[in-house]
C-alpha cells in the first residue's frame, strides 16, 4: 500500500478536479492520502496544452482542508521554471522571469 501520492505536479488541472481524482485513486489504492499541487492551476487547463500554456496563473496558496484523503495543496513547481523549449520558452527546468510574472500578475 502507498502512503501518499502527489498530484496535478508541473501541472495546470483544477483543483476540485484534482480532489474529486484523489478521492478515486485512494478508493482503488486502499486509502492512500494525497497532495495536490496547485502553483500553477489558478486559470485551470489551456486545454490539452501543457507546455508553457500562456494565460496561466498561481492557484491557491497551501493549505488543509479537514478532507480525509487530500491532507494539503502545495506550490511545489517553482513559478518561472520553464516546461521546455514551447512557446517561446528556454529549456526544461530554466528560469524563466517573463513566465514568472505572467503566472503571479494576480492570484485566485
Amino acid at each position: 500500500m502507498s502512503r501518499g501520492i502527489a498530484l496535478n505536479v508541473s501541472n495546470y488541472q483544477d483543483t476540485a478536479a484534482e480532489f474529486a481524482y484523489a478521492h478515486a485513486l485512494s478508493e482503488k489504492l486502499g486509502g492512500t492520502h494525497a497532495v495536490i499541487d496547485t502553483s500553477r492551476n489558478g486559470a485551470g487547463p489551456a486545454g490539452s496544452e501543457w507546455c508553457n500554456p500562456p494565460g496561466r496563473l498561481v492557484g491557491p496558496a497551501g493549505g488543509s482542508f479537514g478532507d480525509g484523503v487530500v491532507d494539503t495543496t502545495l506550490w511545489i513547481k517553482p513559478a518561472g521554471e520553464s516546461d521546455g523549449e514551447c512557446n517561446g520558452g528556454p529549456p526544461a527546468g530554466t528560469w524563466w522571469p517573463e513566465a514568472a510574472v505572467e503566472l503571479t500578475r494576480e492570484s485566485r
